[in-house]
């Protein structure tokens, strides 16, 4: 399954994953659908035969930029590919960072929070409603 689309959050279905520009930064951030390109997403897959992972790159057809994370576990947008493990429940995807054997056990899963903020969450149990993604065709 590839992403071609908005990604509609499942808790909060009036929102979408979208992009905001802050002065130089860009911000991933959870907003109303306008039908703008920074709420369109596009995916490339790959499989690592090594550890048996299918991976996911997410692009804003905005900016051009991807989905990303930092070192500090937070979400950002980058100009550098990085590739997320999608987990697929139900109809919907839960995008997490590929586990590192390095680390310990936590599962950093994207999260909407009631503030409209997109984080990072250690998520141990099973996804919850706010990480939850519908891929739409909108």
């Amino acid at each position: 399954m590839s992403i071609d689309g908005v990604l509609v959050n499942v808790r909060d279905p009036d929102f979408v994953l979208g992009t905001h520009r802050d002065g130089v930064h860009t911000k991933v951030e959870g907003q109303a659908f306008n039908q703008t390109d920074n709420q369109r997403w596009t995916s490339k897959y790959k499989y690592v035969k090594e550890t048996d992972t299918h991976l996911w790159s997410v692009q804003n057809k905005d900016t051009g930029d991807y989905l990303s994370w930092n070192s500090s576990k937070q979400v950002i947008m980058s100009d550098t590919e990085h590739w997320w493990k999608l987990v697929f429940v139900g109809g919907n995807v839960v995008f997490q960072i590929p586990h590192d054997p390095k680390d310990d056990q936590s599962i950093y899963t994207l999260e909407l929070e009631d503030n409209e903020s997109v984080t990072l969450k250690d998520q141990q149990e099973p996804p919850i409603k706010r990480q939850l993604w519908m891929i739409e065709n909108k």
